[in-house]
């Protein structure tokens, strides 16, 4: 072999080393964003209410479940996390992206939160569990529909009397029905709310005086012990 042919032999396999490496590097990044998207998870969907339109600024939430031996004991404890929430857009859609996260195996979606939602105008809508789709990876596509409370039409009637802005308005919209209306005096009613251990006295759209009721508040405005998640605490026997 020529000093020559040497050099060129040489020279191909720096090149081809080069390129390798060089290829390598490129793929590096590739395979590394396989292996963040292997856990990732895709949900989205739409809220709609009867008419089939949809409702916006609505929170979903996505929370998670487990249940785990406590250390040192016996008994069995149910813990769950909000995982991750979302906000309906103007047309009722929304999305959430997520990571599985191993250490809990259940999945399920909540359509309010109890400080914003209107339950006045709308019956609280069930929860959905997607821990299937979820530990699969497959992407989940939901529709919900918010059904009408009963007496909302009622409701909707007082409102066009007293309009939504007034003082009266702002009760109904925010408490609903009262339990019972009672004459007081000439041209005012005392509005009282057993829910919430509160009597309004009303006069016209105002409200002239506010009354707490004895013995309080008859009961929640919302289900209790169903809403609030607890923050994930990690365990060493899930």
């Amino acid at each position: 072999m020529s000093p020559r042919t040497g050099h060129r032999n040489a020279w191909n396999a720096l090149l081809i080393a080069g390129a390798a490496a060089l290829l390598s590097v490129l793929l590096l990044p590739a395979a590394a964003l396989a292996d963040e998207e292997e856990g990732q998870v895709s949900i989205h969907g739409r809220i709609i209410d009867g008419t089939g339109t949809g409702v916006a600024g609505q929170v979903v939430r996505l929370l998670k479940s487990r249940t785990y031996l406590k250390i040192g004991g016996l008994r069995s404890l149910d813990q769950s996390a909000e995982d991750a929430r979302a906000t309906t857009d103007a047309l009722g859609f929304f999305e959430i992206a997520t990571r599985r996260d191993a250490a809990f195996p259940y999945y399920y979606l909540r359509f309010y939160d109890p400080k914003t939602f209107d339950s006045v105008q709308y019956r609280l809508p069930e929860d959905r569990e997607i821990s299937k789709k979820v530990r699969s990876g497959r992407p989940v596509q939901i529709s919900v529909s918010l059904q009408l409370q009963p007496d909302w039409p009622k409701v909707k009637t007082l409102l066009e009397t007293y309009s939504p802005g007034s003082q009266v308005g702002q009760v109904l919209r925010s408490l609903g029905l009262p339990s019972s209306r009672a004459p007081e005096g000439s041209g005012r009613e005392l509005w009282t709310y057993e829910k919430v251990g509160v009597a309004y006295l009303v006069e016209g759209p105002k409200v002239i005086e506010t009354r707490s009721l004895p013995g309080g508040a008859k009961s929640a405005l919302a289900p209790p012990g169903k809403d609030e998640a607890e923050p994930a605490v990690r365990v060493d026997t899930p």
